[in-house]
């Protein structure tokens, strides 16, 4: 981490995971998922690249609406390595979860976050420890379906909605959809 302190903040390890149009962007701190507003400014001058690990210095949002959503602000960032974290899975880049995801589906049936907690190592992982990995293994199951490679089983809760509820993938023949009775 190459970034001098200013007084009164805090550093903390995130990853940017959105922009705005104007150029501000939005980030999650790694280990407990608080949101970060990134001004324009900030983002600019820190490189941030969606998906890219950063170390933020940060202050509370002096925003009071957005407390809820986003309580931390950047206010200085530079770009971070992701050797520095104690698993060695998260550092896996996005050519790791499309391999990994290819060779898992062989083996039962998966969701997107099932593949990743695999690949991860971690029972609790979650996608903001690694969000390329995470997409990766998405867009992989993406394309293995369209390609034909795989099957999909999709869930809607209400016949009204839109978007899946659940997604589950598999490349095994013996798998075939049943419902649950409960005695």
């Amino acid at each position: 981490m190459n970034i001098q302190s200013i007084p009164n903040t805090t550093t903390r390890k995130a990853i940017v995971t959105n922009a705005t149009q104007t150029g501000s962007a939005f980030g999650i701190v790694i280990g407990s998922g608080e949101g970060i507003f990134i001004p324009v400014a900030v983002a600019t001058a820190g490189g941030a690249k969606i998906g890219s690990l950063y170390a933020m210095q940060t202050i509370p949002n002096p925003n009071e609406l957005s407390h809820d959503k986003t309580p931390l602000m950047c206010v200085k960032m530079a770009p971070t390595e992701m050797q520095e974290f104690a698993n060695p899975m998260v550092s896996a880049t996005s050519d790791d979860a499309r391999s990994f995801t290819n060779k898992i589906m062989k083996s039962g049936v998966w969701t997107n976050g099932e593949i990743f907690r695999e690949l991860m190592c971690d029972p609790n992982a979650k996608r903001e420890e690694n969000v390329a990995a995470y997409s990766a293994i998405g867009n992989e199951l993406r394309r293995m379906f369209s390609a034909d490679q795989c099957v999909k089983f999709t869930m809607y809760r209400t016949a009204t909605q839109t978007k899946a509820s659940a997604e589950w993938y598999t490349t095994a023949d013996d798998v075939e959809p049943c419902e649950m009775v409960e005695e």
